[in-house]
């Protein structure tokens, strides 16, 4: 993901990357101080080497499930989900799950 530094706010600061010792001058980020920052080639390197299993990378498209389901709050039909139901927890249209996080 490439960032237009001309519209980011970065933040002047003097520090070492965590893994290869690289001086870094400025980040997106105000670092807290208690976990290592990388440098830009140390993040891409581990986006690039780490497994995707348990979150998605980004770009890539979401795998998408075609059901015929019931909103189990407004009745409305349900024909696609980013994940398989396993039929063991109510399943919610987008409106009605987004007013439920909402709360």
């Amino acid at each position: 993901m490439a960032f237009d530094n001309s519209t980011r706010q970065m933040y002047d600061v003097d520090l070492s990357c965590g893994k290869c010792g690289t001086h870094i001058s400025q980040l997106p980020f105000q670092p807290s101080g208690d976990r290592p920052v990388y440098c830009n080639e140390c993040n891409r390197a581990y986006r690039q080497t780490r497994p995707s299993g348990g979150g998605r990378s980004f770009g890539a498209p979401r795998q998408m499930y075609q059901v015929d389901l019931t909103c189990a709050q407004c009745g409305g039909k349900i024909t696609e989900l980013p994940f398989q139901p396993t039929g063991d927890k109510p399943v919610y249209c987008r409106e009605c799950l987004r007013a439920r996080r909402d709360r």
